[in-house]
């Protein structure tokens, strides 16, 4: 499927509305294979914004939108913004704004061998917490946004028995309708030292 084809199907999924799913049941927490969620992590000290987080269904029929926001620290570790899955993602579209760059950044992703990832997930990996070991599938499915536009995707269900699944690059774009110029001033009172001292890794993710 083109790039073009993947963009034609968001703008239709876009314009047509998103799936209500609403009267779904609570999401089920702990080691029940099905229970799943997305996350989506940055690095240490690259905090980004995640203005657009939609995903469509591996058959097409279900999109949805995932209210992700403001995502701070830990890269790879399931803590980030999160969304419970409605249906195997096929397609993502990501748009993120990355406060150490100020660049705007989106992302159409194909997931590779979706339904692969979705089987690999049910597998059991094991997850200490607590001083205990506890036994659960990587119910995670997690999006790492990088500086310089790498998306990384893991399936884990903590960062140690992590599973990377597939890697992608966004292009950057100018964003004209959205101002983080207050967010940016607040961002760097709290991480400027840092950029200062170390600059912006934007290879090697």
């Amino acid at each position: 499927m083109s790039i073009k084809t993947l963009a034609i199907s968001f703008c239709v999924l876009v314009l047509l509305g998103c799936s209500d799913h609403s009267q779904q049941e609570e999401p089920t927490y702990g080691p029940d294979p099905s229970y799943r969620s997305i996350s989506v992590v940055v690095p240490q000290h690259y905090d980004a914004w995640v203005e657009t987080f939609i995903l469509e269904s591996v058959s097409g029929e279900i999109g949805w939108r995932a209210p992700i926001g403001s995502v701070s620290c830990c890269w790879k570790e399931p803590s980030g913004g999160n969304a419970e899955w409605q249906a195997m993602p096929g397609l993502v579209l990501i748009k993120w704004f990355s406060f150490a760059e100020q660049q705007s950044y989106r992302a159409l992703i194909k997931l590779e061998n979706a339904r692969e990832i979705e089987e690999r997930m049910k597998e059991i990996a094991p997850l200490e917490r607590y001083g205990k070991t506890f036994e659960m599938p990587r119910n995670d499915l997690t999006f790492g946004l990088a500086p310089g536009g790498t998306v990384v995707v893991w399936i884990m269900n903590g960062a140690e028995n992590a599973i990377e699944v597939g890697r992608y690059k966004a292009q950057p774009f100018n964003n004209e309708k959205s101002d983080y110029s207050q967010w940016v001033d607040e961002y760097m009172e709290k991480e400027g030292d840092y950029l200062r001292e170390n600059g912006i890794k934007l290879d090697g993710w």
